[in-house]
């Protein structure tokens, strides 16, 4: 654990101030460790939710508003938008997640292994929730966007960066 050289101020001041990052007071490495905790967090939560998805799945096979419902699927894909929208952000969130783990641990021991990790997690959180999805519910490039995009903004945020520093 890293001494803090000048303890913060009472939060009670400031509450945002006394919490946010402070390169003066607290480490790069604490930085990296909330974060990886934080995206860890995050990953378990989405992951979590997007193979038991909200209201449960169907247990038997009955016809509810005219509509026949299949065991094992989603109760909120009953509801097709509702349940696009919800695996599009969930999704993007799992990703981003992943991503922000993937760029904390470059370099770190075991780097390779813990990537293996990561892609093995993202293709099981794939099938998984293709298989609570009900027939037709979701496209397949809804999901591919949402796993692209955290890899997209940060790339084009990086462009920009890089394209505003030489003009």
């Amino acid at each position: 654990m890293a001494t803090q050289p000048n303890p913060p101020e009472d939060a009670s001041k400031d509450f945002y101030a006394y919490y946010r990052f402070d390169p003066k007071r607290d480490t790069p490495n604490d930085a990296r460790n909330t974060l990886l905790v934080v995206g860890a967090l995050i990953a378990a939560a989405t992951f979590q939710a997007g193979i038991n998805p909200p209201g449960g799945v169907w247990q038997d096979k009955i016809t509810v508003d005219g509509v026949t419902t299949h065991p094992g699927k989603s109760i909120l894909g009953s509801e097709k938008a509702a349940f696009r929208v919800f695996l599009f952000f969930n999704t993007l969130a799992f990703s981003s997640s992943l991503q922000m783990i993937t760029y904390l641990i470059i370099g770190c021991p075991f780097y390779l292994e813990v990537l293996t990790a990561i892609y093995c997690m993202s293709f099981t959180y794939g099938y998984s929730t293709a298989a609570v999805e009900p027939p037709g519910a979701v496209k397949i490039w809804v999901i591919a966007i949402a796993f692209i995009l955290a890899y997209g903004l940060r790339s084009s945020h990086q462009i920009v960066k890089k394209y505003n520093k030489r003009g």
